[in-house]
């Protein structure tokens, strides 16, 4: 397997965002899980590409030193990007004078999926893997929630004794220890059909009952113990002089703890049991489980503080801070194992064509991974 050189990381990279791989296009995501088993098959790595079936995704790709499954370290990224196909014509790689590269999916996160690829190959090449259980799991449509692979990821992660998430670093170089909870909802508001003109009194608005709906999940949110709710999308009605039928909205709820979601969701349910419109239009919330909080746990502040240890000895220093964006790691933390973030390159605006990677940050990063890597498997009590 290759050793690192930031020549070859640029050029699989600039290979990897000039084709498309949003989350239901799984033709681009199978492409990328061709890529990195191609790569890992030249060493020791037992690759499997898991096929979630009856679902419209490409596959999730296992790759792992080990047939036990207690691995003494789960490293978990995603092959998926949350952009429209289209994305990669559009804006094609590019790097700047400064190193700052751009295109589809380079912080989000296909540079990571490279650095990390680098920092196995390494340790394989060095032997320091012999006797450890390593394994990496590369995600097919996390960005969806990992709404199809949630339950191969829960399977995997199991008997794991730590997690490392390789999603990007925050733009200050700054790692992740804790990720808010994400629950989504759907509205679907009914009402009865009238002329607006003719006869408004006979019906009965389903646009104006999702109105009362969305002022009042708003005032929902307390940012002050970091729960949001956030109607996001609307929709509805046939015509400005019809009065509507049907509308529909999608909801984003963020929340740190399950008393919040608790809150929030029970907030919800009384909504429902009320009309606020005359005539009787209503609405109805369809609840799509997303992901649960990632707390800081005792044991993840001792992962974090035992990183930011191995950095300081490299040269390193980064703070560690909380996000409300979700990410596998929420399902793992979730399931009491102790799991850190953002411990990829440097990069930021994932989601947008703004996004970037600090070329610069690639081969730190990579090194301090890689150590991480080695301190936990030579430590499996850790």
């Amino acid at each position: 397997m290759e050793n690192f050189s930031l020549e070859q990381y640029l050029k699989y990279l600039q290979y990897l965002v000039n084709f498309d791989n949003g989350s239901m296009n799984a033709k681009g995501v199978a492409r990328v899980a061709d890529f990195f088993k191609e790569k890992f098959e030249e060493g020791p790595w037992k690759c499997e590409l898991i096929t979630i079936e009856g679902a419209p995704v490409g596959p999730c790709l296992k790759v792992s030193n080990t047939p036990d499954d207690d691995y003494d370290v789960l490293l978990l990224g995603h092959m998926d990007t949350a952009l429209p196909d289209g994305e990669a014509e559009k804006r094609p790689y590019t790097i700047d004078e400064n190193g700052i590269v751009r295109g589809v999916g380079v912080s989000d996160m296909k540079g990571c999926l490279l650095s990390t690829y680098f920092a196995l190959a390494e340790l394989s090449n060095e032997h320091r893997l012999d006797h450890a259980k390593v394994c990496f799991l590369l995600n097919c449509d996390e960005e969806t929630g990992s709404r199809y692979s949630g339950p191969t990821l829960r399977k995997i992660a199991k008997h794991a004794k730590h997690v490392i998430v390789v999603e990007a670093a925050r733009k200050t170089g700054d790692m992740v220890k804790e990720r808010s909870g994400v629950a989504d909802y759907h509205l679907h508001a009914t009402g009865v059909s009238a002329h607006a003109g003719v006869n408004p009194q006979d019906g009965s608005s389903a646009i104006n009952e999702l109105a009362e709906w969305i002022v009042r999940l708003h005032k929902l949110s307390n940012y002050a113990v970091g729960t949001s709710v956030n109607v996001g999308i609307i929709k509805g009605g046939k015509g400005s002089n019809v009065v509507a039928p049907e509308a529909d909205a999608d909801v984003d709820v963020r929340f740190k703890t399950q008393a919040e979601f608790d809150r929030v969701n029970n907030a919800i349910r009384e909504l429902e049991k009320q009309s606020f419109t005359p005539g009787g239009a209503k609405v109805t919330a369809e609840y799509r489980p997303n992901r649960p909080p990632m707390p800081c746990t005792e044991k993840t502040q001792k992962l974090a503080d035992l990183i930011s240890k191995l950095g300081k000895e490299q040269g390193l220093s980064f703070g560690w801070v909380a996000t409300g964006g979700g990410s596998d790691g929420n399902i793992t933390a979730d399931m009491g194992i102790p799991t850190v973030d953002g411990v990829g390159p440097v990069g930021a605006g994932g989601h947008s064509a703004a996004e970037w990677l600090d070329s610069k940050s690639v081969e730190p990063r990579m090194r301090l991974l890689k150590s991480t890597i080695a301190y936990l498997c030579d430590h499996p009590d850790f």
